[in-house]
């Protein structure tokens, strides 16, 4: 995992390769996410466009894949996710229910959109 990961300026990029199934890419992400609370990284940008495999998550993936994330975060990482359109839900219901658990994340489809977006959060506690 550590391959993949770097912390530049306060934000922890998180760049995955390979084939994976979605569990194992679910917990690839959770790993980042405790990597991150762990060194007290408020910020998470994790790049998933290099996985390969991965389908494209049902709405219960989707809700439990961001409850464990919310879960690992434990509001302390905010977590942003760059990923191809095919991933993401019309009306961005993971982000939706990420929110219900106190989790503080969006999805795009460009590393410099998220990027902003994540770097305009207040991560003060």
């Amino acid at each position: 995992m550590l391959d993949y990961l770097e912390v530049i300026d306060g934000v922890c990029q998180y760049r995955p390769r390979g084939e994976c199934s979605l569990v194992e890419a679910v917990e690839l992400i959770r790993r980042a996410i405790g990597y991150c609370r762990e060194r007290r990284v408020a910020r998470l940008l994790v790049d998933g466009t290099g996985l390969v495999g991965v389908p494209i998550p049902s709405l219960i993936d989707r809700f439990y894949m961001m409850e464990e994330w919310a879960e690992e975060a434990k509001s302390m990482v905010v977590v942003v996710l760059v990923i191809d359109p095919e991933y993401i839900h019309p009306q961005k219901f993971g982000v939706r229910v990420g929110a219900d658990f106190g989790l503080v994340s969006d999805v795009y489809v460009s590393r410099e959109d998220a990027l902003n977006w994540l770097l305009s959060v207040d991560t003060a506690q």
